[in-house]
């Protein structure tokens, strides 16, 4: 299992792919299409079982808390079963979970069946993430296909508002779209069911992983050992920090923009969505197109104008114009868009044998940064004024630069 060259065009590189590849692929897309239904079909759930707005905004809180599990299932356990067999058996999970959604008959059963696809999700994302790290021991090589990943991530997400549109247009029912999803997962079911290809996946052991330069195997460490290595500590804060601004920007533009800039909200909306072009651009440069700037000078260069957009957003005065929102978030976007693979490549370069623990991990302090922009600054919105609270975004934007500045020291 290796990855095709990076000196080979775009297209080729795509196409060259094994086929344990494409099925994590097309899972990345399966789970953005999975992350973006709630918000697009909350009216009609609302109206169809009388749910509250309190009440959904646990379900989005409790969703979380099952992709946090999912990654820590998916970390430990990976290297434990043959990788097809965990294929199968999570898809298979999903797909059950996605039948108790599309009949459950009360709120209750309906928060169970959402945290449990969101789990065996977020497991196979994460165990995809640990097979695609073994392809190559090249950093930038391993580090541009893990990218892929969130390319596809991506796609997901921006289907998902459209297949729901399409759904909710032929059945208002609100889980006609978790139905359309349900046919996506049981394409992927059918793609791990291919044993010919899939037999022959697995991890290396740890005297395949041994050290170069000594021969000496790598032990694993578990999740206590890595969280002891400083390398490993300024990888997760930056993941916390670029995760804050992240879905800090997504959670509150569109509030910042209309109540403090006087921007209308239709057209901040529209402004939000140069966020996402900007982060599917830096996805696909990072994963089909060679650089010839190392992977700390990426992060590096783009924390420093993420901190740049985001600053600029926030000093602004109100009657902005809508063209510099735009650019701002576009930029903002490109600035958080390859943090995930890269800081992973940065953590496996030290690390390698602890693919799947590692991504656990990172995706946990992703969530943790979600989690402190929806909590933290809504309180300090709700206090002190959605300017204070915008500041958060660009102390985290600065706090994203000092960690990629000091992983480019080590």
């Amino acid at each position: 299992m290796s990855l095709p060259s990076s000196s080979r065009s775009p297209l080729a590189v795509f196409l060259g792919l094994p086929y344990v590849a494409w099925v994590i692929l097309y899972c990345a897309v399966t789970w953005g299409v999975f992350g973006a239904l709630l918000g697009a079909v909350t009216p009609s759930l609302r109206a169809q079982m009388g749910v509250s707005f309190q009440q959904v905004g646990w379900l989005m809180a409790i969703w979380s808390a099952g992709g946090a599990i999912g990654s820590l299932l998916g970390g430990a356990i990976a290297k434990r079963y043959p990788p097809q067999r965990l294929l199968v058996t999570y898809t298979a999970l999903v797909m059950g979970a996605l039948v108790g959604v599309l009949t459950a008959p009360s709120f209750g059963w309906l928060a169970f069946f959402m945290v449990s696809i969101a789990t065996f999700e977020t497991a196979l994302f994460t165990l995809g993430h640990g097979l695609l790290a073994e392809m190559s021991d090249d950093p930038e090589q391993r580090t541009r296909i893990i990218g892929l990943v969130d390319v596809g991530y991506s796609l997901g997400t921006v289907l998902s508002p459209l297949l729901a549109a399409a759904a909710l247009l032929a059945d208002p029912n609100w889980r006609g779209p978790y139905l359309v999803f349900g046919l996506l997962a049981l394409a992927l079911l059918a793609m791990t069911l291919q044993s010919r290809r899939l037999s022959s996946v697995g991890f290396r052991t740890e005297l395949q992983h041994a050290d170069g330069a000594t021969g000496t195997p790598r032990i694993p460490l578990g999740y206590a050992g890595l969280l002891r290595e400083p390398l490993v500590r300024w990888v997760l804060v930056a993941g916390l920090c670029s995760g804050l601004c992240e879905w800090g920007q997504n959670f509150w533009f569109v509030s910042y923009a209309t109540e403090v800039l006087g921007l209308h909200p239709q057209s901040a909306r529209l402004a939000l969505g140069f966020l996402m072009a900007g982060m599917v651009v830096g996805r696909i440069w990072q994963a089909f197109w060679h650089s010839r700037f190392s992977m700390e000078q990426k992060i590096q260069g783009l924390g420093v104008l993420a901190t740049a957009a985001l600053a600029v957003v926030w000093l602004l005065p109100a009657g902005a114009p809508f063209g510099v929102l735009a650019l701002c978030n576009f930029a903002a976007g490109l600035g958080v868009s390859v943090a995930f693979p890269i800081l992973l490549g940065t953590a496996l370069r030290s690390f390698p044998q602890e693919a799947p623990r590692l991504s656990a991990l990172l995706m946990l302090s992703f969530t943790g940064g979600a989690q402190v922009a929806a909590l933290f600054m809504g309180q300090l919105a709700g206090s002190h004024g959605l300017r204070s609270a915008y500041a958060v975004l660009v102390v985290g934007a600065l706090g994203f630069v000092v960690c990629a500045w000091r992983l480019g020291r080590r």
